[in-house]
């Protein structure tokens, strides 16, 4: 394996020396690890030297090898503070703490120090953590701008260092807040959950048990590590892989001794190696790891605010909102239907997804068409409590049953529609154009710029998709048609309960 001598070079030929011998990584001859040679965006990544079959081996990790709060040398020499790691600690906030700890106190005497030279500088990260508000504000109308998590990371910073001060890591109580959001930003972007095999979920009880009797009940909130199947993860060779919804060829896979990068796909010489990090879309892709898909992800959608399904329903149906707004809650708030129709599974959420391949939330198109038959009830206002419930029990049972029949009314068509049409006229006339040839250039002021452009023209073509296909994809009716099966429901309830009573007479 020849490489030039650049400083990334070095770096990636000193990693591969120390994850061959000193962690005992074994790697397949026929794929070389190596800068990409022609997109500076992709970094390092991994070619196919020789043609690799599907489920063929690509390299094989052993758990010990791996990073996180049970092989950290922190856990390994002070079994107390690994105990602390396993059941009071979050994964994030055990993971953070360890990788601190063998950066900043360990620094070169460190195991893991070969591994920390390979990873990405904080100038080089894109992630929505790093965007100015001014940037971020190039990603209007997208609702990403609402999930970039500063408070919560700031929350997790504090915690972070309440951990530091309580194991009395007083080298690490000077950690800025910059640091650890760099920390921070490298587990989202590469770290992996492990999956632990002597995980019992019988025997859950019984460790409860015994965290009590050592006195580490979990009263700090996270979900300790030793209650879930996994452990949060760096894997060394895993991560450098690049990842892509559309070429994904090769998957991690566990066995109870080590992790194994397996070939999902034929990889022919000279292609890349791919993983995927998951269903994303381009928004998700950009919040946690910071990059696109330049031609789209897989898995693009836009997100429809409540707000604006409720905008649309008002503007078909010249309703108010109290009425609306009513029914919006009865739904939410009435047991009887909440928890004996929907069985506890919310309808009314905050925002509904439209995806790329023109599927549209069920959620969405069952609420929209509950409103659209509520209204069309007459003087559904002056209705009782008990009265509306009742209505809404019977409807809200069918409209399921027809939406998971792929049939819809022509009001509810009309309401999604218009839902779709609001929500298109948010975003700016340029994010319905083709991208310019040279979107993916990286290093350039307009970068970021063009970043926030892809991930609109992502949902606006997931919105387009979505417009188009719902005609398509549930068959039409007349609502006095569905309005009439709920009538049927009732009739048939009412004349149930009157031969009850009548045998109850008879047996009298």
């Amino acid at each position: 394996m020849a490489y030039k001598n650049s400083d990334a070079d070095l770096r990636t030929q000193r990693f591969l020396d120390w994850a061959q011998t000193d962690q005992k990584v074994w790697i397949s001859d026929k794929i070389k690890l190596l800068q990409h040679p022609t997109d500076a965006q992709q970094g390092r990544c991994i070619l196919a030297e020789q043609n690799v079959a599907k489920g063929e081996k690509l390299f094989e990790i052993k758990r010990e090898s791996v990073l996180n709060v049970i092989t950290s040398s922190l856990s390994t020499e002070n079994p107390e503070i690994r105990k602390l790691f396993l059941h009071k600690l979050g994964h994030w906030e055990g993971l953070i703490v360890v990788i601190l700890y063998e950066l900043k106190m360990a620094q070169e005497k460190s195991q893991w120090w070969p591994y920390f030279q390979v990873w990405p500088q904080q100038a080089s990260m894109d992630s929505l953590m790093y965007w100015t508000d001014e940037e971020v504000a190039r990603l209007g109308p997208s609702a990403v701008r609402s999930r970039i998590g500063r408070d919560g990371a700031r929350a997790m910073y504090e915690t972070v260092m309440g951990c530091v001060k309580e194991l009395n890591l007083t080298q690490l109580e000077s950690v800025t807040w910059e640091e650890f959001v760099h920390v921070a930003s490298v587990v989202m972007a590469y770290s992996f959950d492990m999956e632990r095999p002597d995980y019992d979920e019988d025997e859950e009880d019984e460790d409860e048990e015994e965290q009590n009797d050592e006195g580490l009940d979990d009263t700090m909130g996270p979900i300790s590590v030793w209650k879930d199947g996994y452990i949060k993860s760096m894997v060394p060779m895993a991560d450098m892989l690049n990842a892509d919804t559309h070429k994904c060829n090769a998957n991690l896979t566990y066995s109870p001794e080590s992790l194994i990068m397996v070939a999902v796909d034929d990889i022919f010489s000279g292609d890349q190696v791919y993983n995927i990090y998951g269903e994303f879309s381009n928004s998700e892709l950009l919040r946690r790891y910071g990059y696109v898909e330049w031609t789209g992800s897989k898995y693009d959608c836009g997100e429809i605010p409540l707000s604006t399904v409720v905008q649309a329903m008002q503007a078909c149906l010249g309703c108010s909102r109290g009425i609306i707004d009513k029914i919006l809650d009865f739904i939410q708030n009435r047991s009887e239907i909440r928890d004996e129709v929907l069985e506890s599974e919310p309808l009314v959420l905050d925002s509904y997804d439209c995806y790329v391949d023109g599927q549209i939330s069920p959620e969405c198109i069952t609420l929209c068409q509950i409103i659209a038959c509520s209204l069309q009830l007459p003087r559904i206002e002056t209705l009782s409590d008990k009265g509306l419930t009742d209505f809404l029990q019977r409807l809200v049972k069918r409209a399921l049953q027809s939406v998971n029949s792929n049939e819809i009314t022509k009001v509810c068509a009309h309401i999604i529609e218009s839902a779709l049409d609001l929500r298109l006229r948010e975003y700016p006339s340029h994010t319905f154009r083709e991208p310019p040839p040279d979107s993916d250039s990286p290093n350039t002021p307009e970068f970021k710029k063009n970043l926030a452009e892809c991930v609109l023209r992502s949902e606006v073509k997931s919105f387009q998709n979505s417009f188009s296909s719902l005609r398509s994809e549930y068959q039409l009716i007349d609502d006095a048609v569905l309005m009439e099966k709920v009538k049927a429901v009732k009739r048939k309830m009412n004349s149930q309960k009157n031969k009850s009573n009548s045998s109850k007479k008879m047996k009298k």
